[in-house]
């Protein structure tokens, strides 16, 4: 595939983020805002449709209480 094709695929439909949060994610950005920043570059959509979409990315997974790990930093995840 070529170098276009696969960023149109990079975050949109295949993404990865090693186990260690502290070399994976930015510290100083909640979790959410970094999920968010994602899906807004991959997505066309609405603030608030972004914003659900990065909840349910985290449902998908089974974080317990998503909503509260949305405006937590990455230290604070296990």
């Amino acid at each position: 595939r070529s170098e276009l094709e696969m960023c149109r695929i990079r975050g949109r439909r295949i993404g990865l983020i090693f186990q260690d949060p502290m070399s994976s994610l930015n510290p100083v950005m909640t979790v959410g805002r970094q999920i968010e920043e994602v899906v807004r570059l991959h997505f066309s959509l609405p603030k608030a449709a972004i914003e659900q979409r990065g909840l349910g990315l985290l449902r998908q997974v089974e974080i317990p209480t998503p909503e509260q790990r949305l405006k937590d930093y990455p230290h604070q995840l296990s």
